[in-house]
């Protein structure tokens, strides 16, 4: 919870993940440090048929830049190719710019604005991709 209320400044009831996660327990992914301390999680669904979406991404501020986000994101792609899935979405802030990069790194494009999405009133992107065969890795940064 205190990744979430760091990265995404948003604050949830504790149940909620339990019960987002319940229906597609691998879209739940944690990353955690040498002592299993959580640095970053994924909570990805599939709510919609043949789609997965990423409800909830975050990665502490101490492990950022240190491909934890890239491994989580390269991990639930696997998942939803394994789980048929053939597309991905997600929603970020518009002010995010550092997430929209590494987004945008694994093919995500923006498909629509969403005036007023978060909760403090700030306009959100939502962005898609398609999900290909096979593993990919993202786009490299110059």
């Amino acid at each position: 919870m205190e990744i979430v209320a760091e990265g995404l400044h948003e604050h949830y009831d504790p149940t909620l993940y339990g019960t987002l996660s319940a229906a597609w327990p691998e879209g739940f992914l944690v990353a955690a440090d040498e002592v299993d301390r959580p640095i970053g999680f994924l909570l990805g669904v599939n709510q919609t048929p043949g789609e997965g979406r990423v409800l909830m991404f975050a990665v502490g501020r101490t492990a950022r830049r240190r491909g934890v986000g890239t491994m989580l994101m390269e991990t639930f792609l696997e998942r939803c190719r394994r789980r048929g899935l053939r597309r991905a979405t997600l929603e970020v802030r518009v002010s995010n710019a550092t997430a929209i990069r590494l987004y945008a790194r694994f093919r995500f494009s923006v498909v629509d604005l969403l005036r007023g999405y978060y909760s403090d009133g700030e306009n959100g992107y939502q962005m898609a991709r398609d999900i290909g065969e096979g593993v990919e890795r993202p786009l490299r940064q110059r």
